[in-house]
């Protein structure tokens, strides 16, 4: 049976069991469903839509229902429009500094990639609940402009979502069409050159609002804090959305989004950054690169299409898919850090250097097709979801590259231009994941459950080699009890599955530990306990504690520096707590705790801790309004963030904590907005990171950014 086969089927299943006993019950008695609760204060908060200020009361991600968070039994953290506003993000990364479990800038400001880690482990990215990553580069980078709110999932998550990493995800969610109109333009000029217009559109197309429309668009001039490479980008995203009912909801997106950057990663030697070098130390703007060929560009256009219809208050159907079609172009010159004598000559000033470019056109389809049903078994009420997911990822490419032994002094660099390597094509490669799943949220008084089944297939055909697949069951249960004045203590327990697939033919990516080069699926569970407080609409605190083991983890070959190897099994226990408040109207606050205690609990690595993850973080940010000289719509804020020391992975090197500063000022009327920000106030010099392959990792430099936006 073909996938739309299978879809048709899974749907007359769907329809067929709505004529089963139970439901027939809940429609006799209607009156006797416990249907979702709507938080109604000015407008009714959707999980899919835009939050007044920085506190959210339903998500999505989590449940793929509209679900409170307050009833969903693992840890999520939102990160709202207005908070990314205030904040003066500029990458999705930037955006997630004050969340709890999250390390932001895992490998500094990387031009290419957002490089973050939850919970100690790198996760993968969703947009509008479908995955828009599938390797490390050649994807979409969505700017923050573009987002309603980001969701952040701690914790495995296979059970819904196929195969992800034991991590948990991010699920970021686009703008769509508002009924209310909306016009704004806006200007921003910022530390590095940098210079940006933006626009934002939405409204009704027809009077009765049953076509809405929406446009935002982008276009960016700037440097970056590593010479000789740029950070440019063009947007145009716009969406229609048509409602022909109230049960019919079809919102369709476009995407064109071109970037243009180059390597701000030198990965640079630990002599010269972390550790004294005769000639001092390397400067933090050192591009270790060639200016005339030096260049990372991803050309994305996409289209995407979120369908959902209302057959009655007992059945929904909802259908999402997206189609990308991403060319990417890498070409990059970086220092030869990976052996123990990375310097050429007994000054240490002079590397060699690894030239590799890469050319290549991903295509990715993703669907994803489910049923929500509601009705009640005695006094227990359910929402079961129902559904099947399917992505599959094309890729052909051409790569080529050497390592070139000509003397780059880091201390006084001579840019001459190298010769680029012989292109080869590379082994076409297939990927396809396919996955049934089951889930029942349920309510018994003040009990709360949700428990939930999956089935994935995920195959990898690679030209030239066997094809691999992999098959996986992953389960999920949890449970709430809702306790007087507002706190919800939960338990839960969860899988996750993530097949190590197209390493083999591909570089330095293989694991060395199998014969065929192909690495073993990564395995995850976590236990989890914790609690979520909400009082009104002004706090929601949050805490867990968990337990997450991972199986076959990935790890850098030290000893060869050619490639990976798995590990038998890592342990990441921790604790967060998260506390978002608004006082008196006037002041909002978000403070976030994390605690890792991460290492290796077998294998040849046993005992050591997990590279890159620290074991404490703590942040702060408190906004303030008020008025002035009699005139409103003043507003200041600031935050201080702490990351604490981490290790490179053999427990040879660790690289100090570091503690950083933030501020805001800003002024906005009906119609206008005028704001400020400035991120590491003190330019604090630190690093991220310093790896035992050889390699460490420069922070962010202090960056001021202004804008003004007009609205009309």
């Amino acid at each position: 049976m073909g996938l739309s086969g299978r879809v048709v089927f899974l749907m007359s299943s769907v329809v067929g069991f709505v004529s089963l006993a139970g439901v027939e019950t809940a429609v006799a008695q209607s009156n006797s469903v416990q249907l979702e609760t709507i938080n109604v204060e000015g407008v009714s908060e959707a999980a899919y839509g835009p939050v007044q200020g920085y506190i959210a009361t339903r998500a999505a991600t989590g449940t793929k229902t509209d679900t409170p968070l307050q009833e969903t039994p693992q840890s999520i953290s939102v990160i709202t429009a207005d908070q990314m506003k205030d904040q003066g993000a500029t990458t999705v990364q930037q955006a997630l500094r004050y969340t709890p479990g999250v390390t932001a800038d895992s490998y500094g400001p990387d031009s290419r990639v957002d490089s973050f880690q939850i919970r100690g482990m790198s996760a993968d990215v969703y947009l509008d609940g479908m995955r828009t990553t599938n390797s490390w580069w050649n994807s979409q980078r969505l700017d923050p402009y573009m987002l309603e709110r980001m969701e952040v999932l701690r914790g495995p998550s296979s059970v819904l979502y196929g195969s992800t990493t034991t991590a948990g995800l991010l699920n970021l969610v686009s703008k769509r069409p508002q009924e209310q109109e909306l016009h704004e333009v806006g200007v921003q000029y910022g530390s590095f050159n940098r210079k940006q217009i933006q626009t934002d559109h939405t409204g009704k197309i027809t009077a009765d609002g049953q076509w809405l429309y929406r446009i935002i668009g982008i276009a960016r001039d700037s440097d970056y804090q590593t010479d000789y490479v740029k950070d440019d980008r063009v947007v145009v995203m716009p969406a229609v959305t048509w409602r022909p009912t109230n049960q019919t909801n079809w919102t369709v997106i476009a995407t064109y989004q071109k970037d243009k950057t180059g390597s701000s990663t030198g990965f640079l030697p630990h002599s010269g950054t972390i550790f004294s070098n005769p000639n001092g130390q390397i400067p933090i703007n050192r591009f270790a690169g060639d200016p005339n060929t030096d260049l990372y560009q991803t050309e994305t256009r996409s289209i995407a299409s979120l369908f959902e219809h209302r057959f009655s208050d007992f059945l929904k159907v909802s259908h999402n898919m997206r189609y990308s079609d991403i060319d990417g172009i890498y070409n990059t010159v970086y220092s030869n850090s990976f052996s123990a004598t990375p310097y050429l000559d007994p000054a240490q000033r002079t590397v060699s250097r690894y030239v590799d470019f890469s050319n290549s056109n991903r295509k990715t389809f993703t669907s994803d097709t489910n049923a929500e049903l509601k009705f009640n078994t005695h006094a227990v009420t359910h929402k079961v979801l129902i559904g099947l997911d399917y992505r599959r990822m094309t890729e052909g490419s051409m790569a080529g590259g050497y390592l070139d032994t000509t003397p780059f002094d880091l201390c006084a660099p001579t840019y001459n231009t190298i010769t680029p390597p012989d292109m080869a094509r590379m082994p076409g490669l297939m990927q396809r994941q396919v996955g049934f799943y089951a889930q029942d949220q349920i309510r018994w008084g003040q009990l709360i459950g949700v428990f939930g089944l999956r089935q994935d297939t995920a195959t990898s055909d690679i030209e030239g080699l066997e094809k691999q697949t992999d098959r996986a069951v992953s389960g999920r249960a949890g449970l709430m009890y809702e306790l007087p004045f507002g706190v919800t203590p939960y338990v839960s327990y969860a899988q996750s599955f993530d097949p190590q697939f197209g390493s083999a033919p591909y570089g330095n990516d293989r694991c060395l530990d199998s014969a065929s080069g192909l690495c073993k699926p990564v395995y995850g569970e976590q236990y989890e306990v914790g609690f979520k407080y909400r009082h009104s609409k002004d706090l929601a605190v949050n805490g867990a504690l968990f337990d997450i083991t991972q199986k076959n983890r990935k790890t850098w070959d030290s000893t060869s520096n050619l490639g990976y190897t798995q590990i038998g099994k890592a342990r990441i226990r921790g604790a967060e707590l998260e506390v978002l408040a608004t006082i008196a109207r006037d002041v909002d606050l978000i403070g976030a705790y994390t605690y890792l205690d991460a290492k290796v609990v077998e294998g040849a690595n046993a005992g050591n801790h997990i590279e890159t993850v620290p074991e404490h973080q703590a942040s702060l940010w408190a906004k303030y309004r008020f008025a002035l000289f009699g005139v409103d719509g003043f507003s200041l804020g600031g935050g201080a963030r702490y990351i604490g020391a981490v290790w490179d992975g053999a427990d040879t090197i660790q690289t100090p904590g570091y503690t950083l500063f933030d501020a805001m000022a800003a002024w906005e009327n009906k119609n206008w907005r005028f704001q400020v920000n400035g991120t590491n106030l003190t330019d604090k010099i630190y690093f991220t990171a310093c790896l035992t392959r050889g390699d460490c990792f420069y922070g962010n430099r202090r960056s001021v950014l202004a804008s003004l936006t007009y609205k009309f």
